[in-house]
Formats: C-alpha cells, sequence, structure tokens
C-alpha cells in the first residue's frame, strides 16, 4: 500500500511541477522535460496501481520511470541551486521535495525488483475490492486531466 501511495504522490508531484513550470513561469519544453513528464504520468497512472496486483512488475517500471525523471531533476537543480541565479527559497523547496520523492520511489523500487519474491504476486494488504477502487483513482484522475486539457 505504501509502494502504491509513493508511486502515485512522485509522479502526480513531478507531472505538476513540470506543468507548473511551462504553464505559469513559461519554461521553454526540452527533450528532460518531456520525458519526465511522461514518465511522471506512467508512475501515477499506470504504475501505482500495477503494483498493487504485480509487485515486481510495478517495481521494475517504477525504477524505469525514476531514471528517466533523474536527469531533469539534475538538470533543474543546477538552475535552482546555482548562486548567481538567486531563485526563490519556494522553488528550492519544490525542487527538494520531488527530489526526495524521486530518490525513495528509486530505492523502494530498486529494492523490490531485486528482492527473491515471486514476479507474479501482488500485494496482500488490500482487497480486492479495495484495490479495483485504488486503480480507479489514477485512471479517473488521467481521464479528467484529458478532459480538462481538451477545454483549455
Amino acid at each position: 500500500m505504501t509502494r502504491y501511495l509513493l508511486f502515485f504522490l512522485t509522479g502526480v508531484a513531478t507531472a505538476t511541477v513540470i506543468l507548473f513550470f511551462r504553464g505559469y513561469v513559461s519554461v521553454p519544453h526540452n527533450v528532460y522535460s518531456d520525458v519526465a513528464l511522461r514518465s511522471g504520468m506512467v508512475l501515477f497512472s499506470l504504475t501505482s496501481w500495477l503494483t498493487l496486483f504485480r509487485i515486481k512488475t510495478g517495481a521494475l517500471l517504477a525504477l524505469l520511470c525514476s531514471l528517466a525523471i533523474a536527469p531533469w531533476l539534475v538538470r533543474v537543480g543546477l538552475r535552482v541551486w546555482d548562486a548567481s541565479i538567486n531563485a526563490p527559497q519556494v522553488v528550492q523547496f519544490v525542487h527538494l521535495g520531488v527530489s526526495v520523492l524521486v530518490f525513495f520511489s528509486l530505492v523502494v523500487s530498486v529494492r523490490y525488483v531485486f528482492s527473491r519474491g515471486s514476479w507474479r504476486s501482488g500485494t496482500s494488504a488490500p482487497g480486492f475490492v479495495l484495490k479495483l477502487l485504488l486503480a480507479a483513482i489514477p485512471l479517473a484522475i488521467l481521464i479528467t486531466w484529458f478532459l480538462v486539457m481538451d477545454k483549455v
């Protein structure tokens, strides 16, 4: 259950920060932000609920997504923490928060990918009905996002 929340929050935080910087601060698009945005969306829309049913498969996908987000975090970190730019402290805290979430997702996913458990096992904590409800949350957010972006 904690893996679900960690991957969900990491993906939502990454996608939200990238979209905020693109929309309100007018940061130009580049390859790093495009890959990180797509990885963040996969992390919260697919990986989070996949870990409910197949722990190792979801952890492998989370590992790939976290590794894809890392170059963007490094590139943004070099700009945010540069002393000559004088970035607002809020931006530094946001970068630090997203970096911590991605680091924890990376560590947790590496731990589960290289564990001895079966690739077919799912998490046993929530019941099947709760798993279905938790799986519907990211899909509902993704569908809502596409509906709202269609009207903008």
